[in-house]
């Protein structure tokens, strides 16, 4: 069997594909990597938010649908969770780390939590959280791949840059020049997950893929995007979210707040739930973040 992966041509979005390819070939299937275009790859000026839905992703959903790739490999948080009937995610190997990280100069002697600083980040939702801690944060639109982002850093365009932490792992970035931390935020639903797409109807090539997927990760990036689904917000949303399965309890927890502003206040929103499953238990992790996610178009949702 050969496979045609679809992919954008970003330098972690190859390292992705390359790692899924090399899964594939270890299971001796031939692999053929397709660089396809997305929107989001050729506008690089334009807030994300702006560019519609599917940004990273609608170009490669219509290359599967036209039968011209077989499989995609995508950043799972990229993905819309209102997608096509035709596909669906497959295969997500083992997650990398979720978290979000903020980058500064060592020849800066910022207090991140106080001071009147731009923060580079193209994330409705990073944004969203980071002026809920510090007001006197400043958004600046920060675009382009990761070497990109760091040297505007580097170059003083940015008093800060947020980044997800998995990116920079994943491309083996040494950050020993800079001084940087974890932020205390949930990260987007499925942040640091690798998604495999496929067409549903493909059943000997889905049969293949899930050889390759690590089923804990499936279920906790599942419960994630279904509470994201629910509440309805959507890839841009200012909606955090995290779940983790404890294999030796059998129990699915899940974590999630949004960012609520009406006028000048901001509040954040946080509900969290669990089910007891196995990691074979696909809908029952759909339902836990249907159930979570509803719960923040309720009054009674915790506000602090």
């Amino acid at each position: 069997m050969k496979l045609r992966i679809g992919t954008r041509g970003s330098t972690l979005a190859m390292v992705q594909t390359e790692y899924i390819a090399g899964l594939l070939n270890d299971l001796d299937i031939e692999t053929e990597i397709i660089i396809v275009k997305t929107t989001g790859d050729k506008d690089q000026n334009k807030k994300l938010a702006d560019l519609g839905i599917g940004v990273f992703t609608k170009e490669l959903d219509n290359k599967m649908l036209e039968n011209e790739i077989d499989i995609a490999v995508h950043s799972l948080k990229d993905v819309p969770t209102l997608w096509s009937d035709e596909l669906q995610i497959t295969a997500t190997p083992k997650r990398e780390s979720p978290d979000d990280i903020i980058i500064w100069r060592k020849d800066c002697d910022f207090d991140i939590e106080h001071d009147e600083l731009n923060v580079g980040t193209s994330s409705i939702r990073r944004t969203s959280f980071l002026q809920f801690t510090n007001p006197n944060l400043t958004p600046k639109l920060l675009r382009g791949n990761v070497a990109t982002r760091i040297n505007k850093l580097r170059n003083g365009e940015y008093d800060t840059i947020v980044m997800a932490k998995a990116g920079l792992v994943r491309q083996g970035i040494d950050l020993s020049e800079f001084n940087y931390k974890k932020l205390d935020i949930l990260p987007a639903p499925a942040q640091g997950v690798i998604g495999v797409a496929s067409r549903k109807a493909d059943t000997k090539i889905n049969q293949v893929l899930e050889k390759i997927c690590d089923k804990k990760t499936y279920i906790e990036a599942t419960a994630e995007r279904w509470a994201l689904k629910e509440y309805g917000g959507g890839c841009q949303a200012p909606f955090g979210a995290f779940a983790i399965y404890d294999t030796e309890e059998g129990i699915l927890n899940l974590r999630c707040e949004l960012v609520d502003e009406q006028g000048t206040i901001k509040r954040v929103k946080s509900n969290e739930g669990f089910i007891i499953c196995t990691t074979d238990d696909v809908e029952l992790s759909k339902e836990l973040g249907a159930r979570v996610g509803a719960s923040f178009k309720e009054i009674e949702t915790f506000t602090y």
